[in-house]
């Protein structure tokens, strides 16, 4: 059964109703200049302008005669309206209020008012709005609407964010805002980047906020927790009861079945059966040549003056043979059979148009995917070549199961059956999801690998002192098998560093890793292959998992108590 948002079981626990916060979110820090503008009049400092330019300039103390170094002095200059230029001390503070429209600085357009505060030579641009106006910047870019398209996992962010400013409400008071723009903080883009489902999810949790004992808690999220959060203490040493680490999911998901009518002994003859070639000829006509014949005979010198005079009539080659060996189309050693020189032909000209998608669902008829940034219904054909892809070989299959989560390469039909029909797959290949049944599973970093050089590991231990690198050995993993605690070993000493600071010095997404040593015959390290999963440092909610436990059923309620264990949620306004 799917769970519901009821805010009448949620309040049980409500703290006194007071007023919505303002919020002062530092949009620009320690920048040299920027420019804002309106589509509309708007108020500078009490004057009525639609474009001001700030800068900053060199003045004199005195007008005339010779100066000391210490008596140039910079000011802050704002060109208003390509017109007339106001010169204020540096450390002024600039007030604007927007007109009927909305300010932009630097072209972004935000809601509310703007701060400018000069300070040594550079700006601090300040978006003073109400809170819940500011949570319609963040949500979207905290949690992308378009391939995340699930209300209930927008509303669980919602409620993360609004939490976390609140709870951090100051958090830069000393220099003269509350929070970053950045994902130092949390990530706030302004209206440009407004989305009309976060919106929503924003307007259906107006005011509410996790606690824990009765005060908001610390609302920490990442992108991909991997299938398992961590601890708070082993990620940022400081322990916490609701930031505990927890199994990514919802609910086991049933393997939805597929089958395809069409048969073939192997990915070569799927191929040349999905473009219908079996000759050259054929060939010709599926890559647009026209009828292009056949070879005078099955030599094989024959067939390499006929290719590159057919197919590649506009390429100078010395030797025919040569050419089309370098292209990977003839084997320089061994049999060149018809039909592998036809799929390496097909191939080598690029003519089979895969489109990379990442499975939502499955339903038996409509298939779900993610094409980039935004989901997309297709209908998958009864006869279509289907191939399951293991390292580097794609083995056709007749039968499987998806449970979500797969990324796939699909070919779709040349004709799609009516203008409303959704567009029909003639062609797929799919691997298994490496996450399993995590929630996560739909994010593309729920697994991934990296490989660094011995000069690229020397490079980034290099701020440790201690020679180059011999070995990284893991002393402690956390209960997600995070990294905690891990020795670097180098020919001129030993460092233990923390999982966070192996993370940082290695440029790794996620502390969850599992490091392999490439060495010589005579035991010296050649590289490190890094063997991860997830995105970011893997505490408090995981967004992607998120998404995964919504398209399963579950409320924004539930998926914020999975992730934040013994809070509940308050309006706090």
């Amino acid at each position: 059964m799917k769970l519901r948002f009821a805010f009448a079981l949620l309040l049980a626990a409500q703290v006194s109703p007071r007023e919505e916060p303002v919020v002062r979110i530092g949009i620009e820090r320690s920048v040299a200049g920027f420019t804002l503008s309106s589509d509309a009049p708007y108020l500078l400092d009490g004057r009525p302008v639609r474009s001001a330019r700030f800068t900053t300039i060199v003045a004199l103390a005195s007008a005339e005669g010779e100066v000391r170094p210490d008596e140039l002095v910079r000011r802050m200059a704002i060109e208003l309206d390509r017109e007339t230029v106001l010169v204020r001390p540096m450390d002024s503070r600039i007030a604007v209020e927007a007109g009927p429209a909305p300010l932009e600085v630097d072209g972004n357009a935000y809601r509310g008012s703007v701060e400018v505060l000069g300070g040594g030579n550079a700006f601090t641009v300040v978006n003073e709005l109400p809170l819940e106006e500011y949570l319609l910047g963040v949500v979207p870019n905290e949690l992308a609407p378009d391939p995340f398209s699930e209300l209930e996992a927008l509303k669980a962010q919602a409620i993360a964010a609004r939490t976390y400013i609140v709870r951090n409400l100051g958090q830069f008071a000393e220099d003269g805002y509350d929070i970053c723009a950045t994902d130092q903080c949390q990530v706030y883009r302004g209206m440009d980047s407004e989305h009309a489902l976060a919106t929503r999810a924003v307007e259906e949790t107006r005011g509410v906020v996790a606690t824990y004992d009765g005060e908001p808690i610390n609302a920490l999220y990442s992108s991909t927790c991997g299938g398992r959060t961590e601890n708070s203490e082993n990620v940022f040493g400081e322990a916490l009861p609701y930031l505990v680490s927890t199994v990514c999911h919802f609910e086991h998901p049933t393997p939805q079945p597929f089958a395809s009518s069409a048969s073939y002994p192997d990915w070569e003859a799927g191929l040349l059966g999905i473009a219908g070639v079996e000759t050259f000829g054929d060939a010709g006509r599926f890559l647009g040549l026209g009828d292009v014949g056949e070879p005078a005979s099955d030599d094989i010198d024959s067939w390499a003056a006929f290719i590159r005079g057919r197919f590649f009539p506009d390429v100078p080659a010395v030797s025919d043979r040569v050419f089309l060996e370098e292209q990977g189309i003839l084997r320089p050693a061994g049999t060149n059979r018809r039909e592998e020189v036809l799929v390496r032909l097909l191939t080598g000209k690029n003519a089979f148009e895969w489109r990379p998608v990442r499975l939502v669902s499955w339903d038996g008829e409509v298939l779900k995917a993610r094409v980039g940034s935004r989901i997309q219904d297709f209908r998958l054909r009864s006869d279509a070549a289907i191939f399951r892809r293991v390292g580097d070989v794609r083995l056709p299959v007749e039968r499987g199961a998806w449970i979500g989560g797969e990324s796939m390469e699909v070919r779709l039909a040349g004709e799609t059956p009516g203008d409303d029909a959704l567009p029909e797959i003639a062609a797929l290949v799919y691997r298994d999801n490496p996450a399993g049944e995590a929630a996560d599973r739909y994010s593309p970093v729920a697994r991934w690998q990296l490989h660094r050089t011995r000069a690229e590991l020397d490079a980034a231990f290099a701020p440790l002192g201690i020679g180059g690198l011999d070995d990284i050995v893991v002393l402690e993993r956390g209960p997600s098998m995070r990294v905690v605690r891990a020795e670097i070993r180098g020919a001129r000493g030993v460092e233990s560093i923390r999982g966070p600071r192996l993370r940082t010095l290695l440029g790794l997404r996620d502390s969850l890793v599992y490091i392999d040593a490439e060495r010589n015959r005579e035991g010296e390290l050649l590289g490190m292959r890094f063997f991860g999963n997830g995105w970011g440092h893997g505490v408090g909610l995981c967004q992607v998992g998120a998404y995964g436990m919504a398209l399963d059923g579950a409320s924004a309620e539930h998926i914020l108590k999975t992730y934040y264990r013994g809070i509940e949620l308050e309006r706090v306004f």
